[in-house]
C-alpha cells in the first residue's frame, strides 16, 4: 500500500567542516538535540534526518520536511535556530549552504 504525499516542502543544509569531521559537528548537533529543538519550535515541522557523507569526511546535510514554505522560514527567524548557529560557530569553522525544494513526487511504503 502507498500512502498519499505526506510533506510538502523540503529544506536542504549542506555543512563543510574545516577544522574537524563532519562525524564530530554531528555527534555536537545530535548531543545538542538540535532537529528536536526544531521540531518542538515549529508546528510545521513534518521530519528531520543529518546524514554523513560517505565520500567525505568533512560534509554532512540535514534535510527537514515541513508542512510549507512559510513555516521553514519561521524556523530561519526563530531565536532557537539562531542560538544553535552562534553555538555551533563557536566550536567549529563550518560552510553553510541552504536549499529549498517544493515537493513534487513521493512514495512510501505502508507496512
Amino acid at each position: 500500500m502507498v500512502n498519499e504525499k505526506l510533506i510538502n516542502f523540503w529544506s536542504k543544509l549542506e555543512v563543510k567542516v574545516l577544522n574537524a569531521s563532519a562525524k564530530e559537528v554531528a555527534d555536537y548537533h545530535t548531543q545538542h538535540r538540535a532537529i528536536e529543538e526544531c521540531a518542538d519550535t515549529i508546528d510545521g515541522f513534518q521530519y528531520g534526518e543529518l546524514m554523513l557523507s560517505v565520500n567525505d569526511d568533512s560534509k554532512l546535510i540535514v534535510i527537514c520536511g515541513w508542512n510549507s514554505e512559510e513555516d521553514f522560514d519561521e524556523w530561519l527567524a526563530s531565536p532557537v535556530r539562531k542560538r544553535q548557529t552562534e553555538d555551533l560557530a563557536k566550536r567549529f569553522d563550518i560552510i553553510t549552504n541552504e536549499s529549498k525544494y517544493d515537493s513534487f513526487h513521493q512514495v512510501s511504503l505502508k507496512k
